[in-house]
C-alpha cells in the first residue's frame, strides 16, 4: 500500500511544537516616546477580539515554521543517507505502520458505531485506511521527534505575551522565581479538575523556580455554582487556607453550603465565618474583575494558563508545561 507523503503536514512533533519568547527586557522596550516620555504596549487600547488574532498569527506562523523544520530535517538525513524524502521515509516509518487486526478493526467500529451508523462490512474497507493513516502518522511524528532530538535546532520566533495583572493575587512561590505560571480557573470545570494532578507535579518538579497564580473565570452560563465556589475559596484565603480549599473545591462535584463548610470544618478553619463570608457576597466584585480580565485578554475558555505571558489553553498533558518552562528557564539566565 502507498502512503500520501502529504500526511506530513499535519504533524506537529512535541519537540517542535513549542516556540521561545522574547527576553523579559524586550517585553518592556517602549514602542514610542512622546516628549521624552515612553509608550508602552500596556498603554495601548488592546481589544480582546486583537489579542486573539495576534495568538492565531502567531499559530499560523509556527506551524509552517515547524512545517519548514520538518521538512528540513527529512531532506538532511535523506541526502546523508543518499535517498530521496520518500525513499527514507518508506524504509522508516510504512514497515512500522503494518495491517490492521480484525481485533483492532473490530474495536475501532464499536467505538464509532454511533458516529457511523452503517454496517461494519460497508465501512470496513475505508476504516482500514484511516487506521492506516493514522498510524502511519504516528510513526512519522515519531520518527520526526527522533531526529528533531538529534539536531541543534533553536525558535527565535516570538509568542505573543499577555499583559496580566498580578497585583493583589493569590500566589504561591518566591518572587523572584524565573517563570510565573497564571491559571485562569473554574471550579465546576472539568477539564480545571483534570489538569489539577499535572500542576501538582510541576509544583514538586520545579519548586522555587516557579511562581503560581490563580484567577478566577467562572464559566457562569454553563457551571452556575462556579461564581460561588470562587467566592467561597476567597473566604477561606481570609482564614489563611485558600490554597487547601482550592484544591478540595477540584475534588467536589455538589456545589452547596453544607459542602463549603464540611470543608471548613476538615481544614479546622471556622465554617460559620467561612459561610457568614460568603452570604455578605464581599467577594463577588474581585471574581467578577477577574473574569473580565481574562476575557479582555482573549481568554473565554477554561483551564487557561500564561506562562511568563504565553498562553496555553486548555488540559494540556505535563510535558506541554514542562517543555515551556525549561525554555524559559534556558532564556531567563542570566549569561
Amino acid at each position: 500500500k502507498g502512503y500520501n507523503m502529504n500526511m506530513m503536514k499535519f504533524v506537529l512533533p512535541s519537540a517542535l511544537a513549542i516556540a521561545t519568547g522574547l527576553v523579559p527586557a524586550a517585553a518592556q522596550e517602549p514602542l514610542a516616546t512622546l516628549n521624552g516620555t515612553p509608550i508602552h504596549a500596556s498603554d495601548l487600547n488592546v481589544t480582546a477580539d486583537q489579542r486573539k488574532l495576534e495568538q492565531q498569527l502567531y499559530t499560523e506562523r509556527k506551524g509552517a515554521l515547524d512545517a519548514v523544520i520538518r521538512g528540513r530535517l527529512l531532506e538532511a538525513e535523506a541526502d546523508r543517507r543518499e535517498l530521496t524524502v520518500a525513499e527514507l521515509v518508506e524504509a522508516e516509518v510504512v514497515p512500522k505502520v503494518g495491517e490492521p487486526t480484525n481485533k483492532e478493526i473490530n474495536d475501532f467500529y464499536q467505538q464509532q458505531r454511533d458516529k457511523i451508523q452503517k454496517p461494519l462490512k460497508e465501512v470496513r474497507d475505508q476504516l482500514v485506511e484511516l487506521m492506516r493513516q493514522t498510524k502511519y502518522r504516528l510513526h512519522l511524528a515519531d520518527y520526526l521527534a527522533s531526529l528533531a532530538a538529534a539536531a541543534d535546532i533553536k525558535i527565535h520566533l516570538d509568542p505573543p505575551r499577555l499583559p496580566v495583572d498580578l497585583t493583589d493575587v493569590r500566589v504561591r512561590g518566591p518572587a523572584d522565581a524565573p517563570v510565573t505560571i497564571v491559571e485562569f480557573s473554574d471550579f465546576q470545570c472539568p477539564y480545571c479538575r483534570q489538569v489539577q494532578p499535572t500542576l501538582v507535579e510541576l509544583q514538586e518538579e520545579y519548586k522555587d523556580q516557579v511562581r503560581w497564580v490563580f484567577k478566577d473565570l467562572p464559566l457562569n452560563e454553563i457551571h452556575p455554582e462556579a461564581a460561588r465556589a470562587a467566592q467561597a475559596a476567597r473566604c477561606a484565603g481570609e482564614q489563611g487556607e485558600f490554597w487547601p480549599f482550592r484544591a478540595k473545591l477540584f475534588e467536589q462535584e455538589l456545589f452547596v453550603d453544607s459542602m463549603y463548610s464540611g470543608l471548613a470544618d476538615e481544614l479546622k478553619i471556622d465554617s460559620e465565618k467561612l459561610l457568614a463570608c460568603l452570604e455578605s457576597a464581599r467577594h463577588e466584585e474581585a471574581v467578577a474583575k477577574e473574569a473580565q480580565e481574562a476575557r479582555s485578554l482573549g481568554i473565554d475558555g477554561t483551564p487557561a494558563f500564561l506562562l511568563n505571558g504565553i498562553l496555553i489553553t486548555g488540559a494540556q498533558p505535563a510535558d506541554a508545561f514542562r517543555e515551556l518552562i525549561d525554555r524559559e528557564l534556558e532564556r531567563t539566565k542570566t549569561p
